[in-house]
C-alpha cells in the first residue's frame, strides 16, 4: 500500500533541500537573488516590484529571469486547489484521486498526470491542439505520448 503522507513529506523535504541548495550556490557565486515581478528597462537595467509592493531598479552586467509557471485560467472555472487544482494543488493532494482530468497537455500537467497514473489514478488528458506538448519538438512529443499511453494516460 502507498503511504501518500510519507511520499508528500519526502517531496516537501526534497523541494526544501533543492531550494536551499540553489540559494547556497547563489550566495557562494555572489549572485543576488531578488524575488518579485521584474521588467527589463534596458541593457543591464531591471525594475523589480517585490512582494512587499516596493519597487527597486537594479543595474547589473548579467540578468537571469526565472519565470516559474502560471496556470491558464478558464472562464467559469474556479481553481480552489482542492477539487480543481493547478500543479501546486496536484502536489499537495491528501489522497490518490480515483479519476483525474488534465485540461491541456503541457509538460507540467503531463508530469503530474504521469505521477498520479502510476499511483493508480485513471487519468484523462484533454488537449485542444492536435498534439501534446505544443512547445516541444513534434517528434519528441509523439514519442512522449507513446510513453504516457503505456503509463495509462488516456488522450482525447
Amino acid at each position: 500500500e502507498i503511504d501518500l503522507e510519507q511520499m508528500m513529506a519526502q517531496k516537501t523535504e526534497a523541494v526544501d533541500g533543492l531550494t536551499k541548495g540553489i540559494e547556497f550556490l547563489f550566495k557562494k557565486n555572489k549572485v543576488d537573488y531578488i524575488k518579485g515581478r521584474g521588467k527589463i528597462l534596458g541593457k543591464g537595467k531591471v525594475e523589480v516590484k517585490g512582494h512587499d509592493g516596493k519597487t527597486q531598479t537594479l543595474n547589473t552586467k548579467n540578468i537571469v529571469i526565472a519565470t516559474g509557471s502560471e496556470p491558464a485560467n478558464l472562464p467559469g472555472i474556479e481553481i480552489d486547489e482542492e477539487r480543481v487544482v493547478t500543479n501546486v494543488g496536484a502536489l499537495s493532494l491528501t489522497s490518490i484521486p480515483k479519476r483525474l482530468v488534465l485540461i491541456g497537455a503541457g509538460v507540467i500537467g503531463l508530469e503530474m498526470g504521469s505521477v498520479w497514473a502510476r499511483l493508480g489514478s485513471e487519468v484523462t488528458v484533454v488537449e485542444y491542439l492536435d498534439r501534446i506538448m505544443p512547445g516541444a519538438d513534434a517528434d519528441v512529443a509523439k514519442e512522449a505520448q507513446k510513453i504516457f499511453k503505456k503509463q495509462g494516460l488516456n488522450f482525447r
